[in-house]
């Protein structure tokens, strides 16, 4: 036996588990050929096309077969998978690769690995995620072409002992293939806590460490791990002390978890009875049924570049219409607050010309670009001010670094309110917010808050923006907290600004899940905490305890 090893990693799924280890090694999908003859265009379109139609079809069976075991909102994963097989970006891309004469295998490998990279650069940790589902999607039609020989994933289905499951990457098509009760706990090596295995994982209530980068090679022949999914830590064969360690976390646990269920439904109050809304951090409405059920009492960040991303043509008004009424109605009277979107230089929309920058997250995005290109943003602000007649919507501004961009951004909504109400057609009461994310915005939170309806400090940003630290730079992990005393001083200056305006102000960046800064932030005046639902509950907690 191998002595014990640690690793550290993201904690993806919370909970305790010792157990067998199975290390799930996906053989890499090499194509024989790379090359296609001359003549064999049509035949090789064809053959893509057939395998993308039986890809998309499996994982839209699998999706349906898992909707009672998973719910809604996990077995929907497979069909946005689907959705993926079918982009006609993706279908295009291969397609100028095979009139090269590249083989179909080869060509839907290198274009899936094109988008991946450049959703891994995008600086939304959702939409950053979505990398591994595309590199995942291309490999399944890539299997397909190559009859599916030697991928590994025939050893995830004939797993008979519940284990702790080591991997690489796994994809919703991998855990899907898990036998119930098989699956213990898993570990892998790439992966953030909004990738699609870390939702899975919370789903399934099986402890998850995504993450742990390299250091997986080194324990792939562990016979037995320990790991915490909540404080991200791995112990690989662990010893007897290690062991009664891990046992004795784990009891605590369950005790205080069972501990939590009584706050999910529950408003959050400080013991002197000050009000703190906590809410949720959305990508799309398919979220909704998940955050309602942890408690959410709103949606503080709702995301709306997930209808931008992936498309030969920008979404229509009617298509965001859509989705943001179904956001509004699924909350009813809670709040929910869009904010416009926020993408930049270091992603291509189409239609839209965008200049190469070398720093594109200081470039030209979020509110400065939606001002500079009336055709991205008036269709967006009128399908939000039609999707308000059903609900409670607010809507923010990301970016904004005065008063003078934020009066331009309201004037542009009061101009699509009229145009609505000239046409007849409905436009509901619409509250308009700023989000507090550059230091210029909360240095001039005073003037700006004479002029909005609320605040969202949006942490992540404005700690790299005020530290002059990347949030990607592993180097620079020590300069990435909300806790550092500049970015909390701009924190009380801002809460300070709404205060005397008497307007509310939430946190929707991480540091608003983070048990330790709860206090803080609540203490400088924050009044609505936004995070990812599974934390709610822990949050109200912490809050009924101030």
């Amino acid at each position: 036996m191998s002595p014990p090893v640690e690793l550290t990693g993201v904690g993806a799924s919370e909970g305790i588990v010792v157990g067998p280890a199975h290390a799930h090694l996906e053989g890499e999908v090499e194509p024989e050929r790379t090359r296609i003859p001359e003549g064999s265009f049509d035949e090789e379109l064809a053959r893509f096309r057939a395998a993308v139609e039986a890809v998309a079809g499996r994982l839209r069976k699998t999706g349906e077969n898992l909707s009672g075991s998973l719910g809604e909102d996990e077995a929907a994963i497979f069909e946005v998978h689907a959705e993926m097989a079918d982009d006609p970006e993706l279908l295009e891309g291969v397609e100028g690769r095979l009139r090269g004469l590249e083989s179909p295998e080869s060509a839907v490998l290198a274009v899936g690995e094109e988008y991946a990279r450049e959703l891994a650069a995008l600086e939304d940790e959702y939409l950053a995620a979505r990398a591994d589902d595309v590199r995942d999607v291309a490999r399944q039609i890539a299997v397909e072409l190559t009859g599916g020989g030697g991928t590994g994933l025939e050893i995830l289905e004939a797993l008979t002992v519940p284990s702790v499951i080591l991997a690489r990457n796994l994809a919703p098509s991998d855990t899907a293939r898990i036998p119930k009760g098989m699956a213990l706990g898993f570990v892998t090596a790439g992966g953030s806590r909004t990738s699609h295995v870390s939702i899975m994982a919370r789903s399934m209530g099986i402890p998850a460490v995504v993450g742990v980068g390299d250091a997986l090679e080194a324990v792939l022949d562990a016979e037995s791990v320990a790991l915490d999914g909540g404080e991200g830590r791995v112990v690989a064969d662990p010893d007897p002390k290690t062991r009664a360690a891990f046992d004795l976390l784990r009891a605590r646990g369950e005790e205080e978890r069972a501990g939590l269920d009584e706050y999910r439904l529950v408003e959050a109050r400080t013991r002197d009875g000050r009000r703190i809304e906590v809410a949720a951090n959305l990508g799309s409405a398919s979220g909704a049924e998940e955050a309602l059920s942890w408690g959410a009492e709103g949606v503080g960040l709702f995301r709306t570049e997930f209808l931008f991303m992936e498309r030969e043509e920008l979404p229509t008004e009617e298509e965001q219409y859509e989705a943001y009424s179904a956001a509004a109605r699924a909350f009813g009277t809670r709040p929910v607050i869009l904010r416009t979107l926020d993408v930049g230089g270091d992603k291509s929309l189409p239609g839209v010309q965008q200049p190469r920058e070398e720093n594109p997250f200081l470039g030209w995005r979020g509110i400065r670009m939606s001002l500079d290109v009336p055709a991205l943003f008036v269709p967006q602000l009128r399908a939000i001010l039609r999707a308000a007649a059903h609900g409670n919507l607010k809507v923010m501004f990301p970016m904004v670094v005065d008063s003078g961009e934020f009066r331009a951004a309201k004037g542009m909504l009061e101009a699509c309110r009229e145009e609505l109400e000239a046409d007849g057609v409905p436009a509901g009461p619409v509250e308009v917010g700023v989000m507090i994310e550059t230091p210029a915005a909360a240095l001039g939170a005073a003037e700006l808050a004479r002029e909005a309806a609320f605040f969202s400090i949006g942490t992540n940003d404005l700690v790299q923006y005020t530290l002059a630290a990347d949030r990607g730079n592993e180097k620079l992990r020590h300069l990435q907290g909300a806790d550092h005393p500049a970015v909390l001083e701009l924190i009380r200056m801002t809460c300070e600004a709404a205060g005397e305006a008497g307007i509310p102000v939430g946190v929707c960046g991480e540091a608003a899940g983070e048990p330790d800064m709860i206090p803080r932030l609540v203490a400088l005046g924050v009044t609505e905490l936004s995070m990812g639902p599974p934390s709610i509950p822990g949050a109200k907690k912490i809050v009924s305890g101030l």
